[in-house]
């Protein structure tokens, strides 16, 4: 009999403050919500914003840049649960290629082998947010981890845009003196057969109480300390994202 093959999802960026953590969350909270069992890391060394809000469900701790709990990363896979989440720091590709390879975040052939041999797909999670840097990320980690045996999805966060296409230029590309630059990595992500969604945004200063609170989104509709907008904001935030995960279904173990 055919093994089934499991889900790694991790959430990745070269660029700190895109809003890793606020989508590992939302992930979190739809896999609690439509039951699905998966095993959960906050990579995220000092920072640690997943593991404080979820520590009841079972996330798990570590800091993917400590040589001596690295391995925490490619040892999660064995496990009984068809989905493993981890929440990674900025500037993981390095770290990664560590693992099993060279460690020079050009190569991550021994930890896609180990993957495939463990019978584990991988998806990366890209966050992006207007900056050049967010999309050069998505750039090196398909340079590095190809799409053979990875599947890419790639997350615009909406937090500060209000035209989709002019707020993210260096992910759209655009115009320089009438010659088109920018957006080879959109164009690579999509040929691949990788999948673009989008991440709501929330005003600042309820994302700001909600953070304070230490609440799962789901648990923001009726908490006492919001106020019926604030909780209001939040209720249309994920029926806003759960609208857009459809396309990314299958890529982040929903399905």
């Amino acid at each position: 009999m055919k093994q089934a093959v499991k889900r790694l999802v991790l959430i990745v960026s070269g660029k700190g403050g895109v809003g890793k953590t606020t989508f590992a969350r939302l992930l979190v909270d739809t896999y609690h919500t439509r039951k699905i069992q998966a095993s959960l890391f906050d990579a995220d060394g000092q920072v640690g914003g997943l593991a404080r809000t979820y520590q009841d469900l079972g996330v798990l701790f570590y800091d993917l840049r400590q040589e001596r709990e690295r391995d925490t990363l490619l040892n999660s896979i064995d496990t009984d649960k068809a989905v493993i989440l981890h929440d990674l720091p900025g500037g993981s590709r390095f770290e990664i290629s560590k693992i099993i390879d060279t460690g020079d975040g050009k190569s991550v052939e021994g930890f896609l082998t180990a993957l495939t041999e463990n019978h584990v797909r991988l998806t990366l999670v890209h966050l992006l947010d207007h900056e050049i840097e967010s999309a050069q990320s998505v750039g090196q980690y398909l340079e590095t981890f190809g799409t053979d045996w990875v599947d890419h999805v790639a997350v615009l966060n909406l937090r500060e845009s209000r035209d989709l296409r002019n707020d993210f230029p260096y992910w759209y590309g655009h115009e320089v003196s009438g010659q088109r630059r920018y957006g080879k990595a959109r164009e690579r992500l999509l040929s691949a057969g990788g999948v673009e969604i989008t991440m709501p945004g929330l005003h600042a200063a309820t994302r700001a109480k909600v953070n304070a609170l230490n609440l799962r989104y789901a648990q923001c509709l009726k908490h006492p300390d919001l106020t019926i907008t604030e909780r209001s904001a939040v209720s249309r935030f994920l029926r806003d994202f759960h609208k857009g995960l459809t396309s990314a279904a299958t890529f982040l173990g929903l399905e």
